[in-house]
């Protein structure tokens, strides 16, 4: 395995394409590191959003460890997850779902950011739509099938409305909240479906008041950082003692903490995660994929 550094060497662009795996391994630098962690962040943002929130935590991690940490991850959230089940990734943040999807590969949660967040369906304030069932003929613009809060939660308020995502609706999945959010402000879509603390982040915050919430998913719990399952204990309590010890207090933890849109780091299990799995294990995507 090859190692790129997480810290910015080299050109922005070569590390956006690393870290979407699209440079194969042999047009990395020559530096052999067989002592690597691989850290995958599910691909919920752009690249370059992912590399400058998740880039001084892998350093950190790095420093810790006494191992070299490389920030990787996957142009969708199909290929993120046969990756993971593939066993790829040693540490991961995976989307709540995703790694649901991930269980049989034996992942463990090790800790997770708080407060909890809700996916919600949005319209611009100037739109006439006020309900789900105005949404029947409508664009709609989500994250993809796999998302709770980006459209599962949706889909499961339309089949309460005994109405047909397929054919009522013209639904696309865009994979980025960004690409939704402009999608709708442009006016390409009528509605959007999205994790609502997005709009409290600075990219977005602008735009906040431009949207009504018509619709609230259910409590969602953060995205739990896993490991892989043959972890040795020790290097398992240093990356979680990391994790935990981000303080709010620190100026270069906030901005941490604030880009991953939480308040701090807590120590996480399965069990955590248990009661939001009884919401989705019936969803009729999860039956079928």
């Amino acid at each position: 395995m090859r190692w790129i550094p997480v810290t910015p060497t080299g050109s922005l662009l070569f590390l956006l394409l690393i870290l979407w795996g699209l440079v194969p391994p042999s047009s990395c630098p020559a530096h052999e590191a067989p002592n690597v962690i691989k850290f995958a962040v599910y691909p919920y943002q752009s690249p370059k959003s992912v590399i400058e929130a998740f880039g001084p935590i892998a350093a950190r991690l790095e420093k810790r460890l006494g191992k070299k940490v490389q920030l990787v991850s996957a142009p969708d959230a199909q290929t993120f997850l046969a990756k993971g089940l593939a066993g790829e990734y040693d540490l991961a943040l995976a989307g709540v779902t995703v790694y649901y999807k991930m269980l049989p590969a034996g992942y463990t949660p090790i800790a997770k950011g708080v407060p909890n967040f809700w996916g919600g369906v949005i319209v611009r304030q100037d739109s006439e739509i006020n309900t789900i069932e105005q949404c029947r003929g409508k664009k709609i613009a989500a994250i993809g099938e796999h998302s709770y809060a980006g459209y599962m939660f949706f889909k499961t308020l339309l089949d309460e409305k005994k109405i047909d995502a397929a054919k009522d609706l013209d639904i696309q999945f865009l994979g980025k909240v960004d690409t939704v959010i402009y999608g709708v402000i442009n006016k390409k879509y009528d509605v959007g479906l999205l994790r609502l603390d997005i709009l409290e982040t600075p990219d977005f915050i602008a735009f906040k008041d431009q949207f009504r919430v018509i619709a609230r998913s259910p409590e969602i719990p953060q995205f739990p950082f896993v490991v892989k399952k043959d972890m040795d204990h020790r290097t398992v309590a240093l990356i979680q003692e990391v994790l935990t010890n981000l303080s709010p207090d620190k100026p270069e933890d906030l901005a941490i903490l604030k880009s991953l849109k939480i308040k701090k780091v807590i120590g996480a299990t399965k069990g955590d995660y248990d009661q939001f799995y009884e919401i989705i294990k019936n969803n009729e995507y999860y039956k079928h994929n």
